[in-house]
């Protein structure tokens, strides 16, 4: 079992949503068109989309025509689902643990989890349930993020809060599954047959303030420690780290998000 993240609670993505939903769509819309080219899916699949956020992914495949039994923790999440989905048929969403599908076995011709099974405390159940809830060959996908140690702009924010902050704790590391031999090995050890895929999508922002402001809104680790702290300990913190970055970045900002996507065929 590995050891759980902050952002394998519902908590973390309840708070986060509404700026996520706002700020965040254009960049994983570009990432779930990527999964669903190399899912590679029949006309009218039946697909499954675990920690399915505001439904990125899964309002783009019925919108192309697929059924999709959307699932994730975060009721707030599914809150805005349900208003971005209205009129839309084939579509079922409902609040879960994929970790323990609601589903059957051999129900889909595809599933997908992009950003979220990476975060789950027990990686190779969510591994195992989507093997188990795939017909034989049907395609999983599921993306994290690749380590990305030389990214400046978000290498300053956490020098930054660390300087306005000593005594927060230094980070985790990498992001989970973003060494691509460990994630083909765990998502192999579930049964699949594992293709690994990068690709890479931008950010872009007109001024580093502007990035800071949306970060505060939209990027879970940086929503999750105000919560924790406070405003009154955190908006001078946020101040702080601003003066910092406009010290450091002019003009536009561009920042590449590289991620991994994993296909896996059952």
């Amino acid at each position: 079992m590995t050891q759980a993240s902050p952002l394998a609670s519902p908590l973390a993505w309840n708070l986060v949503a509404p700026g996520y939903t706002e700020l965040s769509l254009p960049l994983f819309a570009a990432f779930a068109d990527d999964a669903l080219t190399l899912a590679a899916l029949p006309e009218r699949a039946h697909i499954a989309d675990i920690a399915t956020g505001p439904g990125t992914l899964a309002i783009e495949a019925v919108q192309r025509g697929h059924r999709v039994e959307a699932l994730d923790f975060s009721r707030d999440m599914l809150d805005i689902l349900a208003q971005r989905a209205q009129g839309l048929s084939h579509l079922v969403a409902r609040e879960g643990d994929g970790q323990a599908l609601p589903y059957a076995d051999g129900q889909f011709d595809a599933a997908f989890s992009l950003f979220g099974l990476m975060f789950f405390p027990d990686r190779a159940r969510g591994f195992a349930e989507l093997y188990r809830v795939l017909k034989p060959g049907g395609r999983a996908v599921v993306s994290s993020w690749q380590a990305n140690p030389e990214q400046p702009v978000f290498n300053a924010v956490f020098q930054a809060l660390r300087e306005a902050l000593p005594d927060l704790p230094k980070g985790g590391g990498a992001p989970p599954l973003s060494d691509g031999d460990t994630f083909i090995a765990e998502m192999s050890a579930a049964g699949f047959d594992v293709s690994l895929h990068p690709r890479s999508h931008r950010v872009e922002e007109s001024d580093i303030s502007t990035l800071w402001q949306g970060m505060q809104r939209s990027f879970a680790p940086v929503v999750l420690l105000r919560h924790k702290l406070g405003d009154p300990v955190f908006a001078p913190a946020a101040e702080a780290v601003e003066n910092y970055l406009v010290e450091r970045f002019d003009g536009p900002i561009t920042i590449e998000m590289p991620a991994w996507l994993a296909v896996g065929v059952a």
